[in-house]
């Protein structure tokens, strides 16, 4: 390793001497050196200089032509149809059925009544008032000579009675009864003719008896006439 370094160091000696004899000649050109001298010792490589600058971008080349398009393939052939699977028979229509009988309508239970006074009843007693005209008695659940409403089909009625009272009477106040129980009242006192009425829905069972009678002796100033100021009405609303 040293033997190799020292002949490096006696080789760059020698060319550095060389070098200051060239110069103490005094030779003038290259020519009459090199035409008495031999060839010197090559010196050391130096160093690499920096990168050149980029050279300009060239120009875009020669587009190449299109290739040419390849042919299509053949279509290909449409496969057999199939053939139609057999229908089936439409059958034939049966006959119509025979109609049936016509079914017998549920027969409705009626029970209504309307009764007045045609004649004047005055003060009338405290008691069933017997109205003396039937106006409608359907079913003739209504009995004039008692002057009650006798329930024969078990329901839910309708009542209704209205009044008048003269000019001279002070009151009058009438009472609906079911069997002897006050169910509901008109009331009228006032100077001159005046009227009342008042309305009640009941639930009857068979034999039940409703009526209208006066609230007591001094509450019963009626007056009626042929064109019935007083009357009473009940009727069946739905039987039970």
């Amino acid at each position: 390793m040293n033997l190799g370094f020292n002949m490096f160091f006696t080789i760059v000696t020698i060319q550095i001497s060389i070098i200051f004899v060239m110069k103490a000649a005094g030779q003038s050109t290259t020519e009459a050196c090199n035409s008495c001298c031999t060839s010197g010792i090559p010196g050391i490589p130096g160093q690499h200089g920096n990168p050149g600058a980029s050279g300009p971008q060239g120009m875009n080349g020669v587009k190449g032509d299109q290739g040419m398009k390849g042919e299509q393939g053949l279509i290909g052939e449409h496969g057999l149809k199939g053939e139609q699977g057999p229908q089936g028979l439409i059958g034939i229509p049966g006959a119509n059925g025979v109609k049936g009988d016509k079914g017998e309508q549920a027969s409705q239970q009626k029970s209504a009544f309307s009764v007045a006074f045609t004649s004047d009843p005055g003060r009338h007693a405290v008691s069933p008032m017997k109205y003396d005209t039937i106006i409608t008695n359907v079913g003739n659940d209504y009995n004039l000579d008692t002057g009650k409403f006798v329930c024969a089909i078990p329901g839910v009625y309708v009542f209704q009675v209205s009044t008048t009272k003269s000019s001279g009477g002070a009151r009058v106040a009438t009472h609906i009864m079911k069997n002897g129980s006050f169910q509901v009242s008109t009331y009228v006192s006032a100077t001159g003719f005046n009227s009342a009425s008042t309305m009640v829905v009941l639930d009857l069972v068979s034999g039940d008896q409703v009526w209208t009678q006066p609230y007591d002796a001094y509450y019963n100033y009626y007056y009626s006439s042929i064109n019935r100021y007083c009357s009473f009405s009940g009727f069946l609303l739905y039987a039970a």
